[in-house]
C-alpha cells in the first residue's frame, strides 16, 4: 500500500514539473524582451506626444489670430497665430494675414513648440511651389521627425478695398468699402504702408478713381485700345489719405464708361514702404492656395 501511494506522488511532482517547463520558458522569454518591450512603449508615448506638439502648433498658427489679435503691429506677441482677423466674426480659420506671415519670426515658433523639439516650416504656393516663407533649418540626420501639412489661403499683398465686376457704370459715382472693415489709414499706417489703386480694365474707355475727393486716376490715363484690356496700377499721394492718430475711414469713388458687355475690377492694395510698384500686380493680390508645412524632431 505504501508502494501504490509513494508512485502516486511521484506521477503528480512529475506531472507538476513538466507543466512548469514551458511556464518557465515563457516567464524567460517575457523576461529577455521586457526591455524592448518598454522602449516600444516609451517610443509610442513619445511618438504621441511630439505629434500632438505639431498638430497643436498648426493649429494655433492657422486657426487662431494669436494673442493680441494685431501683435504684427506690436512685433511682440504672447502666442503667435496667423488667421486674419475679423472683428466680427473673430480668427478666419484657414486664412493667413498678409502682414502677419512676414512678421512671424522663428523664436515665435519655438515659443509654441517649446524647448524639447527644434522645427523647421514651410510656406509655398500649392500651384507652381513657389517659397513664400520658410523658418528653422531642415535636420534630415534626425532619427524622429514629424510632419504636418495643411493647405490654406494666402495673398502676397493686402486688399484694403475693392469693388469687382462694374458693368458700364456710369452716372453718379459708386462709393464702396470692403466689408465688414473700411478703407483706413491712421498716421502709423501712413509711416509703415503705401497704398496703390489697381484697375483690372476689361473694356473701359475712361476711368475715373478718387480718393477722399482727390484723384488718383484720371480718365484720360486711359490711352484708347493698348489698356482697355490691362492692368494698371498708381501709388495713392499718402497726402490724399487721413494722417490722425486714430484710425479714420477714406472713401473710395469709381466712375467709369464702357460698351456693353465690359468690366472693371478696382483693388486698394497696401504694401509694406520700400515694395516696388511692378511688384503691385493681379498674382500679388488675389489670395491663392498655399501649402503649410510643419516638421518637428526631439533636440
Amino acid at each position: 500500500m505504501s508502494i501504490k501511494r509513494d508512485s502516486r506522488g511521484y506521477a503528480f511532482s512529475l506531472d507538476l514539473l513538466l507543466a512548469l517547463i514551458p511556464i518557465t520558458i515563457v516567464l524567460g522569454m517575457v523576461a529577455g524582451d521586457v526591455d524592448n518591450m518598454m522602449y516600444q512603449v516609451q517610443d509610442t508615448v513619445f511618438r504621441g506626444s511630439m505629434d500632438r506638439v505639431a498638430f497643436d502648433t498648426m493649429n494655433t498658427l492657422l486657426e487662431t489670430s494669436g494673442t493680441p489679435t494685431n501683435w504684427e503691429e506690436t512685433g511682440n506677441p504672447s502666442v503667435a497665430g496667423l488667421a486674419i482677423y475679423d472683428p466680427s466674426d473673430g480668427p478666419l480659420e484657414g486664412t493667413i494675414d498678409t502682414n502677419k506671415l512676414p512678421s512671424l519670426t522663428q523664436g515665435d515658433v519655438q515659443n509654441l513648440i517649446g524647448d524639447d523639439y527644434d522645427f523647421f516650416m514651410k510656406v509655398t504656393y500649392l500651384k507652381d511651389g513657389t517659397l513664400v516663407k520658410s523658418l528653422g533649418t531642415y535636420n534630415s540626420g534626425a532619427e524622429d521627425i514629424v510632419r504636418v501639412e495643411r493647405v490654406a489661403i494666402y495673398s502676397n499683398l493686402k486688399i484694403v478695398s475693392q469693388a469687382k465686376d462694374l458693368i458700364r457704370y456710369t452716372g453718379t459715382p459708386r462709393v464702396y468699402s470692403n466689408p465688414p472693415d473700411p478703407f483706413q489709414t491712421s498716421k502709423y499706417y501712413l509711416q509703415t504702408y503705401d497704398y496703390y489703386v489697381l484697375l483690372v480694365n476689361r473694356g473701359y474707355s475712361s476711368v475715373e478713381v478718387n480718393i477722399n475727393n482727390e484723384r488718383v486716376f484720371d480718365p484720360n490715363d486711359i490711352r484708347g485700345s493698348q489698356d482697355e484690356y490691362a492692368t494698371l496700377v498708381k501709388l495713392i499721394d499718402p497726402k490724399a489719405l487721413y494722417n490722425e492718430t486714430e484710425l479714420q475711414n477714406n472713401t473710395v469713388d469709381v466712375r467709369g464708361t464702357s460698351t456693353p458687355g465690359s468690366s472693371l475690377d478696382v483693388y486698394i492694395v497696401q504694401v509694406v514702404k520700400g515694395t516696388p510698384k511692378e511688384d503691385v500686380n493681379l498674382d500679388s493680390v488675389v489670395p491663392q492656395k498655399v501649402k503649410f508645412e510643419l516638421y518637428i524632431w526631439p533636440r
